[in-house]
């Protein structure tokens, strides 16, 4: 068994429980600690704290709060370096991970194998 420091923190804000499927798919993949929050006020405060090796959004959230938040960490010189992976159940939608600032953009239902794959690769980066 690994020591909890070289567990790899995944922060995940999820509004309005809509990717709660995807942190309890988190729990069973790897050697991860996920932290989750429901505020979007109060993520970037959590990351600040936490130091996470990876942020999860929720794409629906209101007022382009997933935008400004990207862009937020973006332009942090502590958290800049964070990857983000959005999560959306907008298939028809089109939605561009460059136009959030995120690394990647899944949409439901998740390929949990390819999510998992990117997760890894995002953090090892």
């Amino acid at each position: 068994m690994r020591a909890f420091e070289d567990k790899k923190h995944i922060l995940v804000l999820d509004k309005d429980n809509r990717i709660l499927s995807v942190v309890d798919d988190l729990m069973h993949l790897g050697n991860f600690e996920v932290h989750i929050t429901y505020d979007p006020n109060a993520v970037y405060d959590s990351a600040k704290a936490l130091k996470p090796d990876l942020v999860i959004l929720d794409y629906l959230l209101l007022n382009n709060e997933c935008q400004e938040i990207c862009r937020d960490f973006k332009e942090d010189t502590e958290l800049h370096g964070v990857p983000i992976i959005v999560v959306t159940t907008y298939k028809s939608k089109k939605i561009l991970a460059e136009a959030y600032k995120c690394e990647a953009l899944f949409v439901k239902p998740l390929d949990i194998s390819l999510f998992a794959s990117r997760m890894d690769y995002l953090m090892a980066s």
